[in-house]
């Protein structure tokens, strides 16, 4: 039965922890609010990105199905 090497997965999670917490301690509140700011600011235009890019495909598929009703109805007019 194969055993299970704890110390393989928790040495270099310690690590990367002890990385993560040194980092955070070395910037000033300062610091940290322009980078949240920048996440924030960064995300706020994917999300805009997404959903204005939605709105264009749903506005040019109702654009679509008029033209096509619009055609079809001339269609029919025309003797």
């Amino acid at each position: 039965m194969k055993t299970l090497n704890m110390d393989k997965f928790t040495s270099p999670l310690s690590y990367f922890w002890g990385v993560i917490c040194t980092l955070i301690g070395a910037l000033s509140l300062n610091d940290i609010a322009i980078i949240v700011g920048i996440i924030l600011s960064i995300a706020t235009f994917c999300i805009n990105w997404v959903y204005k890019r939605r709105d264009f495909q749903h506005k040019k598929k109702l654009r679509e199905q008029v033209y096509e009703k619009f055609i079809e109805d001339r269609n029919q007019l025309d003797l």
